[in-house]
């Protein structure tokens, strides 16, 4: 799994000219009363400091494989709050144009343990994963994911944000008649459900229960908007 990247040809903004698709969450956690948060970074051996992700298999959508491939580099189950956006990059050993989606996600369940892709996670706050992620195209996703925060928090971001890629709120996407909008909530819930039954079948009732409960909450937020 191990690449050469050319890291000038990082954007955060999507293209249909894709040859490998691939999802990841960005993890965080609020660790005290106003609400500051930390983000969970991994160490890839030998390689970088970046966001858990991972390529589609066939069959997935993009929100299944951003679960799953989490779950496999941290061992963490999460809930996914969010989509937050896209980069691009070109994997230049074998010329491939490269797209990794990415969600927001908090942690339900589970336990890190190191494994033979993800040697260490680290928690994290904004100045601290600024300066150790690896790639501007995660320091550029992260500011997004920073403004989304922040916007959902009714907060200031911080000063030395690049907002550059601000993040679009997603209720304000959901005020039009999109299909695209429509068909994304109906791909998210799905996956929860799957992901719910995988869960269940594997006699982990908690978590199942648990993803349950993210579709029904997704519901009644769609439904009053």
């Amino acid at each position: 799994m191990k690449e050469q990247i050319q890291e000038s040809s990082s954007s955060i903004s999507s293209s249909s000219d894709i040859d490998v698709y691939a999802a990841g969450g960005l993890i965080y956690r609020e660790i005290s009363e106003d609400k500051s948060l930390e983000i969970l970074i991994i160490h890839r051996p030998d390689r970088d400091w970046s966001f858990p992700k991972g390529k589609q298999d066939q069959g997935e959508t993009l929100l299944q494989t951003a679960i799953r491939e989490v779950e496999e580099e941290t061992g963490f189950t999460c809930s996914v709050e969010d989509l937050i956006g896209h980069v691009n990059y070109l994997v230049s050993d074998k010329k491939l144009k490269k797209e990794v989606t990415y969600w927001a996600m908090t942690v339900e369940t589970g336990e890190f343990k190191p494994n033979s892709e993800v040697d260490t996670i680290r928690w994290v706050n904004y100045e601290e994963a600024k300066k150790l992620l690896t790639w501007d195209r995660d320091k550029e996703i992260l500011d997004s994911l920073i403004v989304w925060y922040s916007q959902r928090n009714q907060q200031k971001p911080p000063e030395n944000l690049n907002t550059q890629n601000e993040y679009t709120p997603r209720s304000n996407m959901h005020t039009t008649d999109n299909p695209d909008s429509d068909l994304e909530r109906i791909e998210s819930n799905l996956a929860l459900i799957e992901a719910a039954m995988d869960k269940a079948a594997d006699g982990d009732l908690e978590a199942a229960e648990d993803l349950m409960s993210q579709v029904k909450s997704k519901a009644k937020e769609s439904s009053l908007q």
